[in-house]
């Protein structure tokens, strides 16, 4: 007759062996379940901004507020450095801008992490973003500071749609991030984001500037250039005659190049 300690012994024993069968089985079914298919990944990714639709959505995004320069009193009030930004004169009620909780009075200090140096260009970066698409501003409400997360909705029918003459530069690009040669170069020269010029139009402003094919874009008039938006936002806020200068990353060299914008834009 078996001890009361054998016995135990046994259960412990034919418990494992159940335990380790049930695993055996379970890693067997999941080495005969189908892969993951990564064309269903790709459907779902967001479709990259071209100049064309770019130009197409321009000046669609509304938040719902109305802007003016920041003057040295209203800086002074704010304990702000310097008069930049962008003072609030009017929110509209129910809009995406007090819904946000942006007030009459406060300052627009930068959008999506870029500065906002006056009204124009909170203007134009608004009229650069994407309706539905999340954006985050700098708010600098009396004393101090919070940052808003605002969602621009479409521009309302009343009002007159934003007239625009893109300027030319001459160049195709695309985001940085889809090209691991270019990432490589941002990465080597410590910053973050850029836009690549894939082509340079012969006998355009950028060709005379000496930009070429492969250069990486960093920054456009002293802004940092994260990704190809945010570029064709600020070529946007130009006008043709205007000169910029364009910072780029060019295997491992850094230069600043002045370009002349022309008449028209592709």
């Amino acid at each position: 007759m078996r001890s009361f300690k054998q016995t135990g012994w046994m259960l412990v024993a034919i418990v494992s062996l159940a335990l380790n069968a049930a695993l055996a089985y379970s890693l067997y079914q999941n080495s005969q379940a189908p892969p993951i298919d990564a064309s269903h990944k790709q459907t779902t990714a967001p479709v990259p901004v071209d100049y064309e639709s770019f130009k197409t959505e321009w000046g669609s995004a509304w938040v719902g507020l109305t802007v003016s320069n920041v003057t040295p009193a209203m800086a002074a009030r704010a304990m702000l450095d310097r008069p930049e930004g962008a003072y609030v004169n009017r929110v509209v009620t129910g809009s995406p801008a007090q819904k946000a909780d942006i007030e009459t009075g406060n300052i627009l200090l930068s959008f999506n992490g870029r500065k906002i140096r006056d009204a124009m260009q909170f203007q134009s970066d608004l009229a650069g973003a994407e309706v539905g698409d999340e954006i985050y501003l700098c708010v600098s409400k009396n004393d101090y500071r919070i940052t808003v997360y605002v969602v621009p909705e479409a521009r309302p029918a009343g009002l007159p749609a934003p007239v625009k003459s893109f300027p030319f530069l001459g160049v195709t690009v695309q985001d940085a991030a889809a090209d691991g040669l270019a990432v490589q170069q941002l990465e080597d020269a410590e910053k973050e984001g850029g836009v690549k010029v894939e082509s340079v139009v012969a006998g355009s402003p950028a060709e005379k500037a000496g930009v070429l094919a492969g250069d990486v874009i960093m920054s456009f008039n002293s802004r940092k250039t994260r990704t190809l938006r945010e570029f064709l936002t600020d070529l946007a806020a130009c006008q043709p005659g205007q000169t910029v200068r364009i910072c780029i990353v060019r295997e491992d060299i850094r230069k600043t190049l002045n370009i002349t914008l022309a008449q028209y834009f592709i």
